[in-house]
């Protein structure tokens, strides 16, 4: 889709907005800053003259925090700083604050050598209990097709939000709304999906580092942080619950209609999956200890998808490394292995995520599956080569890597066969055609003014429709790693020219191994990550030791043999 030159120089002003230094929090709250070092204040909201009432921001700029808070609250911040937890401001108790000892809770994180202290008015925020019922409820629903529905539903009932979506992300960073739950009159956005801008990249970025935020009145105005100027730089806010709302996107959400805004992040592989996005039509605050349940929702869910995603990968690479061990079995049998390959194209598709494979060896081309026609064909191997000899190179489309409007296949990868040769490895994808219902139109995401200089939300979400042809589904980096494993079988068998060099098999098999021991290596880090995250039992742990002691044993006789 095109995208009109002045629109595209508004969104990338808007990805380049520092959001995380926006220098505002949302009030009742209040923010002190203080040297985790030298404990004297560094920065502190300008609402905070009226709760502790001193005489101006110069009052307490460069005094020893101690002069606004007693010794019972700083014990409680040290003891939340001692147990090295990142990311998200951790709940530290509910003190007396101020000369009239008005009750706050107070939450706390460490940003490099500042301490960040935020303080909420105590019963603002509506009861919210039950957040280990939720989890326990979900763990029931994990294994079912109704799982995010499930998630859905479960925030709504622990949060109160009025419209609850579950929202994944795409690959083009685009999202989705693939489950909602609704309450009240709010309008339904299931099945809709929204454009990247609306999520810029920092944002999605800062999603990623701190996994809950929320936006409890959109209408509120602003208090401004001030600081010494000895900091250097603008206070970095990226963990402060309270942290500002920057002001395209307030006006976002009033055109939304929302007057309250809550997201709670799903992070699968180390990656920003999707969202639990909440709604409210009225201001809706959200307690330090509910923050902490809503959170634990959300990386207990992120954790069922990830564990989810890992064994749908197990089970796929199973699939295609069965092809291709039973091509390689024929290959290592075969008096003229290229013939036998030649022959055996559909083993080698099998082993692949394509709809089509062509092989050119020794200057014949042969074909299986969904693959263009002849001149199509002739069209990818000269589009291969013109890639260079560097290594594999991807395509989406068909106009990409042929000229003529053909009804075949979009997508295409192609990977060299060895050194020097012109044998390749050529791949293709039939055409993803989709009908894509958007939120508004994306190609007018938002309103600019005449120069660009100047942007606002677009107005309208209504569902638009769109049909999406001539693209394929697009290559990942798994795809890339087994066409180079199957690459790695091929040359082992493959016959080269007389005066091209060849590995020998104790290179190749050399070379094989590490490319699987890598494959594994990713497998395990993945599973201790996850493991680190999971609520388990003791019983469970000590099946994990046993498992790991045979795999202890496994590594130690490969060490044994290797010496």
């Amino acid at each position: 889709m095109n995208i009109d030159p002045v629109l595209q120089r508004a969104l990338d002003t808007c990805a380049q907005e520092p959001i995380h230094i926006i220098g505002a929090i949302q009030p009742p709250g209040v923010l002190v800053v203080f040297g985790r070092t030298d404990r004297r204040i560094v920065a502190v909201s300008a609402n905070a003259v009226d709760l502790f009432e001193v005489d101006g921001i110069d009052a307490m700029l460069g005094q020893p925090v101690e002069t606004l808070l007693d010794s019972g609250p700083l014990d409680a911040i040290d003891a939340v700083l001692a147990r090295g937890v990142g990311g998200l401001s951790q709940f530290a108790g509910i003190i007396n604050v101020g000369p009239m000892g008005a009750m706050h809770e107070l939450s706390t994180h460490a940003m490099g050598d500042l301490v960040h202290v935020e303080l909420q008015p105590a019963g603002l925020a509506p009861p919210l209990e039950g957040g280990h019922l939720v989890v326990t409820g979900l763990d029931e629903a994990s294994g079912g097709k109704d799982f995010l529905d499930a998630v859905a539903h479960k925030v709504q009932a622990l949060s109160g939000y009025g419209r609850v979506m579950v929202y994944r992300f795409l690959r083009d960073h685009t999202g989705e709304v693939v489950a909602e739950a609704l309450a009240g009159g709010m309008a339904s956005y299931a099945g809709l999906r929204f454009p990247a801008s609306d999520i810029p990249p920092q944002a999605r970025g800062l999603y990623v580092r701190n996994r809950l935020r929320v936006i409890a009145d959109t209408r509120c105005t602003p208090v401004p942080v001030h600081q010494l100027p000895s900091l250097g730089a603008p206070l970095d806010m990226s963990f402060d619950v309270l942290r500002a709302v920057a002001p395209v996107h307030v006006e976002y959400l009033h055109n939304m209609g929302v007057a309250a805004s809550m997201s709670i992040s799903l992070v699968v592989n180390g990656q920003l999956w999707g969202l639990v996005a909440c709604h409210h039509d009225a201001p809706r605050p959200i307690g330090a200890r509910q923050r902490q349940a809503l959170d634990m929702v959300g990386r207990h869910v992120s954790m069922i998808l990830d564990a989810s995603e890992l064994r749908a990968r197990a089970r796929r690479d199973d699939t295609l490394r069965a092809q291709r061990n039973a091509l390689e079995a024929l290959l290592r049998a075969a008096q003229v292995p290229s013939e036998i390959l030649l022959d055996n194209l559909g083993l080698l598709l099998g082993a692949m995520r394509a709809d089509g494979v062509a092989l050119h060896i020794g200057g014949e081309l042969r074909a299986h599956g969904v693959v263009p026609d002849a001149p199509g064909l002739v069209a990818a191997l000269q589009w291969a080569r013109g890639q260079g000899r560097r290594g594999p190179a991807t395509a989406r489309s068909c106009n990409e890597w042929s000229s003529d409007d053909a009804s075949g296949p979009c997508g295409l990868f192609s990977m060299p066969l060895g050194e020097g040769s012109d044998d390749w490895l050529l791949l293709f994808r039939a055409e993803q055609r989709e009908t894509v219902r958007w939120a508004g139109r994306p190609d007018r995401p938002f309103q600019v003014d005449p120069d660009g200089g100047k942007i606002g939300p677009r107005t309208s979400f209504e569902a638009w429709e769109q049909e999406v042809v001539g693209t394929a589904a697009p290559w990942t980096k798994g795809d890339t790693e087994r066409a180079h494993h199957l690459c790695l079988v091929i040359e082992r068998y493959l016959v080269a020219a007389p005066s091209l060099p060849r590995l020998e098999d104790a290179q190749m098999d050399e070379r094989l191994v590490s490319h699987e021991a890598r494959e594994q290596v990713t497998r395990l880090r993945r599973l201790a990550e996850l493991l680190s995250t999971a609520r388990t039992g003791r019983a469970r742990l000590q099946r994990l030791n046993t498992l790991l002691l045979q795999m202890e044993e496994e590594l130690g006789a490969l060490a044994d043999v290797a010496e």
